[in-house]
């Protein structure tokens, strides 16, 4: 997948997915690491006054590991929109269990509506946009019985539907209600690779400068860097195109090794690692 599509809420790198990381590197070396300490952090909880890497890792028999983690979004904006998303997603939700889902059959059923049209939306209006959803639903509920399909421009652009047996790939999806976006293509946007692999390559080069400043303390210890592609997969150039802007990028001498993370499902709750460099 390489892109993550989501941000995720917990801030603490170690539990999003370095913990997993060390986890991986450990059985890729038949080495023993563990979280020694988290740098990042000062002793009294708050930020440190001076760049720090993630975590350090320590081994027996092995000199110290300190990992910093960054993450590169494409779009730029993308998780600004992306969290308007889910909290429309949140406020339907609602309205869905509180008068649509009682009168339902059980089943899987999915709630498009167009991402860019949403955004320009304030998330205030979000509980009355989605309770006219649910009105108009029920009040077509017959067709709906009929179709498993309805839509409408008002107040957004927006279509609920029963999502089809061929479309049921994930056990989780049994029954329940789905949000997805009509606004994404359904193939990438050639035209727009150039741009995007321009701004990936910008956005590695910033953080390379900074992790390069984090890693001057640390001489002594093996200093990795994992980096994690974060955005709109269908805007984001192929994986082959992410790894050569890695290996062509100007590497401080800092740096030990650059590892990149791929999400392997949806819920990026599996990640595997790959060394770039």
């Amino acid at each position: 997948m390489v892109s993550f599509p989501c941000l995720w809420d917990d801030k603490c790198e170690w539990r999003k997915g370095l913990k997993d990381f060390a986890i991986q590197f450990n059985e890729a070396f038949g080495k023993d690491y563990s979280l020694s300490k988290f740098l990042d952090i000062s002793e009294k909880g708050g930020k440190q006054q001076t760049k720090q890497p993630e975590v350090l890792l320590e081994a027996p028999g092995d000199k110290p590991m300190v990992i910093e983690c960054k993450k590169i979004v494409y779009p730029p904006k993308y998780y600004e929109k992306h969290r308007h998303f889910h909290y429309f997603f949140k406020d339907f939700y609602d309205s869905y269990n509180r008068d649509l889902k009682p009168i339902l059959p059980q089943d899987v059923y999915e709630i498009g509506i167009n991402e860019n049209v949403l955004y320009q939306n304030k998330k205030q209006k979000f509980p009355s946009i989605s309770n006219q959803i649910v009105a108009h639903v029920l009040q077509h509920i017959e067709e709906f019985h009929v179709s498993n399909q309805i839509s409408s421009a008002e107040p957004i652009p927006w279509g609920f539907r029963r999502v089809p047996e061929n479309e049921r790939d994930d056990e989780s999806y049994k029954s329940g209600l789905r949000l997805s976006s009509s606004a994404k293509s359904l193939s990438y946007q050639f035209d727009k690779l150039p741009e995007a692999e321009e701004e990936i390559a910008k956005e590695l080069a910033k953080h390379l400068s900074n992790t390069d400043i984090k890693f001057r303390d640390y001489a002594n210890c093996l200093k990795i860097l994992v980096i994690e592609i974060c955005g709109d997969i269908l805007s984001i150039p192929s994986p082959e195109v992410i790894v050569e802007i890695i290996e062509n990028a100007t590497i401080p001498s800092s740096v030990d090794q650059i590892w990149l993370a791929d999400p392997q499902d949806e819920t990026e709750s599996i990640i595997s690692y790959y060394q770039i460099v």
